[in-house]
């Protein structure tokens, strides 16, 4: 039997609906409603078919490349939140996944780099745990390494701070690819997207009466669209490093760096400005994933940073912690073995 895309979207419609768990969901989320969840609503074997949906459709959007729907299908779920899918690790690794994919084809690289980070972390804290209690162990750890690769694009497109243990591990995992990611190199960009991007599909059925292979058509389609971006993104990356350095820098002279002409260059900081700005999470109005803003007075660039200076006192007292629970458990261990 033929695969058909509208009788699964059907289905799963289908148990949102009957379930009515984006009400629940709602509900849950609201203080002064929260009560008139039932216990049976919260045990219910509907609830968790409509959540349990709502990934599905999450997932079955993301693969057929419609995103806006993707993300529009957990418009209601606080992924902040524990929930019961929490005692599901392999749900909840998929689920930021499909989505923080979503977030990064849709030019939403903050809330990209927010969601593979938080999941990353749950990973790294969980691993052990998640190797002696779940079967899916070996996938999981497929979409983790999958991940860091998304999160190094999506931080090479808009650079920001993350955790400092995330980075330190990702930086090890990838090495070299990421300085080939800063260079713009565009191969690199299509091997690390091909190997971290889910397997694309076709909303229609092939043409059996052409003997032509449309296998990968879909990933074509979604590739070129990303490489795209990425040509776009690179003069972008070069106009930023070069007001990093300034806190006003004459459009002549950022013409001169990069050899363009004037009116070239208002083009790209009118592009800068566009790509910068990204739709905020279940928001109308946008913001900056970027840490330079900048306005154009006259012939005049007037830059400002959008991001507050790094304190590094947090760093240092986490390490301290980390020093004395391990002076802690040596001396423990002493005391132990004196004793025998």
């Amino acid at each position: 039997m033929v695969w058909n895309v509208h009788s699964v979207l059907n289905v799963l419609h289908s148990l949102i609906g009957k379930s009515r768990i984006n009400d629940q969901l709602q509900r849950l989320d609201s203080p002064a409603d929260g009560s008139d969840v039932t216990a049976a609503e919260e045990r219910s074997l509907y609830k968790m078919l409509g959540y349990f949906s709502l990934v599905g459709l999450l997932r079955l959007h993301s693969l057929l490349g419609d995103y806006h729907e993707a993300v529009e299908a957990m418009r209601f779920v606080q992924l902040n939140k524990k929930t019961f899918a929490a005692g599901v690790p392999g749900c909840q690794v998929t689920t930021f996944y499909y989505l923080g994919f979503a977030y990064l084809m849709m030019r939403r690289y903050s809330d990209a780099i927010l969601t593979f980070c938080n999941i990353l972390l749950y990973i790294q804290r969980t691993k052990q745990l998640l190797e002696m209690k779940t079967m899916q162990y070996d996938s999981m750890m497929k979409q983790n390494e999958q991940m860091y690769s998304l999160l190094a694009i999506a931080l090479t497109l808009s650079p920001q701070r993350i955790d400092e243990s995330v980075h330190t591990l990702m930086r090890t995992k990838l090495g070299d690819k990421l300085d080939f990611l800063a260079q713009g190199d565009e191969k690199q960009f299509e091997e690390m997207f091909s190997f971290a991007c889910p397997k694309f599909l076709s909303p229609v059925s092939p043409n059996f009466e052409q003997r032509l292979n449309f296998n990968k058509e879909a990933y074509r389609q979604q590739i070129n669209l990303f490489l795209t971006e990425v040509k776009e993104q690179r003069i972008l990356t070069e106009i930023r490093s070069y007001l990093k350095l300034y806190a006003t820098l004459p459009i002549s002279k950022l013409a001169a760096f990069m050899k363009k002409s004037e009116d070239e260059v208002r083009t790209y900081l009118m592009c800068f400005k566009h790509k910068m700005c990204t739709a905020k999470a279940a928001r109308s109005s946008s913001q900056l994933s970027t840490d330079v803003d900048f306005y154009v007075d006259g012939d005049m660039i007037h830059i400002a940073e959008t991001k507050v200076t790094r304190h590094f006192g947090d760093y240092f007292i986490r390490q301290i912690h980390k020093f004395e629970e391990m002076a802690h458990q040596y001396h423990a261990e002493a005391r132990r073995l004196r004793a025998l």
